[in-house]
């Protein structure tokens, strides 16, 4: 249809809900709920880009009453009210509606299907084509040769053609099909035991409910059908009324109303209300130019330039830093320049490796770095920076090592919105400040045509690097005042800021891999791949593709006639999940050696054969990358390799770890939290069992034998201990009585007894469960011991999986958090030792609740001995912490 003749018209109303359920779960930092909003506005958008209308209008129920309650009391009588988290989201939606100057439609006594279908019939009369913009079913009944309707969040298009060909009706026929299968929804009662599939069957071969009836003596061999058509027969022409869409509404605004002009579009207030909705990318797109007159950038080309500046950063005692490199691996990039800012509006960079000079002249990088050696080194001058970890590795590999560093916008952003992912210089610029940043891709292109920053054009590279440092130094005094006015300044001061050096360090000093071991073992694991796969088709009775999921469902599921477990998420097909090989292991050896191929196949590609290809060429090791940034949790997370997922307890997971290896005349050390997270249960909790058992140094899990299954001491079995520990564990994660039932293969009646009889015992683990979930939903946040924070609105929500949910996180948070924050203060404190005592030794990594260190064997007892003072008194707490130790010419060693 061409869009200059066409007119859209919304059905605002079915959408709120749509959005409302598409999208999960999503807030402003402030608790205000905004998933419907977004959807919606995504939905309108989409309009708006695809389809650039001329004419187009948004249409809603009002609250209250309609003639159809006058025709039927019972109508929607059924339908829950609308949920709170939805209905303050109405405004919301309709200003943004508004800032898209679209008009809003709505009339008392009527709903939305009504004021379309009207407007339908409206603009047909005028000439128009009509695009009905719903998912609603009920439209069918309007379609005609020039009115069609589109579903946006299906992109599917339904016309004349289509109804006829999918159901062999005419649309205005699909009126008596609502007539007898009713809709349950709206509590239209239709006839009984009839669905839309009987009654699309009923309308296609009688062609109208009238003709059923006439004819209902051909019905009688179908016995039930043909009682439930007589016994509803007075219901059928009420609910077909209530189904049918009136066309005739008496309505005011003329179509020149629904004519839309795209200067009309209110930007900058569309902007704003995307920015107080948080909606960052949205913003983005709808900011207007941002206006950089103001802003001051230089780019310097002389040693007096530089000592100038130099002198002016010292004279200050604060300023932002940033590097331009060639490589986003901070260990493999080389320096390309150098920005500073210490005032607003204002930015310096220092070109000394581009490639691209334009003739203009770049100051040599040995005078670079003489020049701002001194003032980088200096402690007492205050550095901010965005990912200023980078800056410090790369930096250091040209012999300045930063100090004084106070700040980092990165980490104070994630701080504040720990739930949010993404927490990027731009994100942090539009978010404070409304401003839209060059971004990297405008410099540098994107995909085959990107080339290296040291090959962009010097004065494009210069604003660019400039406004980096600018905007950090900006944001800094922004995000500074925010994390006070939360709280979260000591947690930023103590841990995360000293944490950075502490982490740029382990990234530098890397480990060492045995790539011979690698190799072996990726022939071990091939092998292995093989005979797997052989077996594999053997029990299937066929050859195809493995790592299919659709071939695999048919070969499961059809042809070997297993019992379906569950449906994939678009029910578009059988699953085969983890969850479901798992269950259906138990009953045939195919899923059992699926489990096996997919385990050992996924090891091989993301550990075995690819940790070769990331070892350094300079250093022979491997250089992780610690992030801060990532887990709600303050958990800290790596990559390139993500060392974090190397499983623990599988055979495979140990020999991988038997390739990591110390250097020469070295060892490595592990040094393990023992049960973190349940010692931080027992503090919080206050629970005296659990005290006096870690006081006691008993085994934690015999004692919750002893407690839960009431047994006598020295009668606790090996299986007793086992189900014991899955318990604790489960109580801290919020494991329920179902969970627990599938995961110790007891009956749900039984999981019951155990968790009451766990409650019972640990009163006072049950109180702090109760009383963290109450206060987390009066202000729907919760924090760790160290005063991190995170918000969970979900608490409040009325749909009770997100709010299961948030309970369980509610609970854990404080646990879990805080086992991350002490784990941090004791790198740090490590970190301390290991300079006081100038020893050798050093910090690899940092897994979950272990710190992996290499150490000169002349310093092995030392180190031991200096690890258990500085980690088990990192912080005062009602039970004492435990550190296991272990040492080994490897890492799988290390952790016996």
């Amino acid at each position: 249809m061409a869009a200059q003749n066409t007119i859209y018209l919304i059905d605002g109303s079915a959408f709120l809900y749509r959005a409302f359920h598409a999208i999960r779960s999503l807030s402003t930092s402030k608790g205000h709920p905004t998933n419907a909003t977004f959807g919606f506005t995504r939905i309108l958008l989409k309009l708006i880009k695809d389809k650039q209308p001329k004419y187009a209008g948004v249409f809603f129920d009002v609250k209250g009453p309609t003639f159809r309650h006058k025709m039927f009391d019972e109508y929607k009588a059924n339908r829950p009210p609308m949920p709170e988290e939805l209905a303050i989201q109405i405004p919301d939606i309709k200003a943004i509606i508004k800032a898209l100057n679209i008009p809003i439609i709505e009339k008392t006594g009527y709903e939305a299907d009504d004021l379309v279908g009207t407007y339908a019939r409206i603009a047909q009369a005028k000439g128009f084509k009509v695009v009905m913009v719903t998912g609603d079913k009920d439209f069918i009944q309007l379609i005609t040769d020039d009115c069609i309707l589109w579903d946006p969040m299906k992109d599917t298009v339904t016309d004349r053609a289509g109804v006829k060909e999918e159901m062999g009706l005419e649309p205005e026929q699909f009126i008596d099909v609502l007539g007898l299968a009713g809709d349950t929804s709206d509590n239209i009662p239709g006839v009984k035991g009839v669905g839309m599939k009987t009654a699309v069957a009923l309308i296609a071969e009688y062609g109208s409910i009238n003709n059923i009836y006439t004819n209902l003596d051909q019905l009688k061999k179908k016995k039930k059908l043909h009682e439930n058509l007589i016994a509803s027969q007075k219901m059928v022409d009420l609910s077909r009324d209530l189904a049918t869409i009136d066309q005739h509404v008496h309505v005011e605004q003329p179509l020149s109303d629904f004519q839309l002009q795209e200067q009309d579009i209110n930007t900058r207030k569309a902007f704003e209300l995307f920015q107080s909705f948080e909606f960052k990318t949205l913003a983005s797109e709808f900011s207007e130019t941002t206006d950089k007159s103001k802003k001051t950038y230089k780019m310097l080309h002389t040693v007096a330039d530089m000592e100038h500046l130099a002198s002016a950063l010292e004279k200050k005692g604060v300023f932002a830093v940033d590097t331009e490199t060639t490589d986003i691996d901070p260990m493999r990039a080389d320096l390309v320049g150098l920005s500073f800012s210490y005032m607003e509006d204002a930015g310096f960079y220092i070109p000394v490796g581009h490639t691209n000079t334009g003739g203009i002249q770049m100051p040599e990088k040995e005078d670079l770095l003489r020049i701002f050696k001194p003032l980088l080194e200096n402690p007492d001058i205050a550095k901010v920076g965005q990912n200023i970890k980078y800056d410090f590795i790369v930096l250091a590999r040209y012999g300045i090592e930063i100090k004084g560093i106070v700040f980092d916008t990165m980490i104070a952003s994630h701080l504040l919105n720990p739930g949010t992912r993404g927490h990027g210089l731009d994100r942090i610029a539009m978010n404070l400040f409304g401003y839209k940043m060059v971004s990297y891709e405008e410099v540098t292109g994107k995909g085959k045509n990107q080339i290296g920053f040291q090959e962009v054009p010097l004065d494009l590279a210069a604003e660019y690097a400039a406004e980096d440092a600018d905007l950090t130094f900006m944001a800094y005094a922004v995000l500074k005042k925010q994390i006070e006015d939360k709280g979260l300044t000591p947690l930023m001061e103590t841990i995360e800021v000293p944490l950075i050096c502490v982490l740029a360090k382990m990234e530098m000093a890397g480990i060492r891999v045995d790539t011979d071991v690698l190799g072996q073992l990726s022939l071990e694991f091939e092998e292995e791949l093989k005979t797997l796969e052989q077996k594999i088709y053997e029990l299937a009775g066929e050859e195809f593709n493995i790592n299919s999921s659709q071939q695999l469902g048919v070969i499961l599921f059809e042809k070997l006639g297993l019992k379906t477990v569950k449906k994939t998420r678009k029910r578009t097909g059988f699953s085969t999940d983890v969850q479901v090989l798992t269950q259906l292991a138990e009953t045939h050896e195919l899923p059992e050696k699926l489990l096996r191929y997919r385990t050992l196949d996924k090891l091989k590609s993301t550990y075995v054969d690819s940790l070769s290809s990331l070892v350094h060429p300079q250093t022979g090791r491997i250089h992780t990358s610690f992030n801060q940034t990532i887990t709600v949790t303050g958990r800290l997370s790596s990559s390139n390799p993500n060392l974090q997922n190397i499983p623990i307890r599988k055979p495979e997971g140990k020999k991988i770890r038997q390739a990591f290896i110390p250097a020469d005349g070295c060892t490595l050390i592990s040094a393990d939290y023992s049960q973190i997270e349940l010692r931080l249960l027992a503090h919080c909790a206050m629970d005296p069992i659990l005290i006096e058992s870690f006081r006691k140094d008993e085994d934690i899990h015999t004692r919750t034998a002893l407690e839960v299954f009431q047994v006598l001491p020295g009668l606790v079995t090996d299986e007793m201990r086992s189900q014991a520990k899955a318990i604790n564990f489960g109580i801290i994660y919020g494991m329920g009585a179902f969970r627990l039932a599938n995961e110790l293969g007891i009956s749900r009646k039984m999981a019951d007894i155990y968790i009451d009889n766990y409650f019972k015992r640990y009163a006072g683990v049950k109180t702090f469960i109760d009383k963290t979930i109450m206060q987390t939903r009066e202000t729907c946040e919760v924090s760790t011991l160290f005063g991190r924070k995170r918000r969970l609105d979900d608490i409040r929500s009325s749909n009770a999986n997100l709010r299961n949910f948030a309970q369980r996180a509610a609970v854990n948070t404080p646990i879990q958090g805080s086992a991350a924050d002490l784990i941090k203060l004791a790198m740090i404190k490590m970190q301390a030792a290991l300079a006081t005592e100038r020893m050798a030794s050093k910090m690899l990594l940092s897994v979950h609740d272990e710190i992996i260190f290499e150490t000169p064997e002349q310093e092995k007892e030392k180190l031991m001995a200096m690890a258990k003072q500085v980690m088990e008194n990192v912080t005062p707490l009602k039970v004492p912490l435990k550190v296991n130790f272990g040492a080994g010419a490897n890492w799988a060693e290390a952790e016996h």
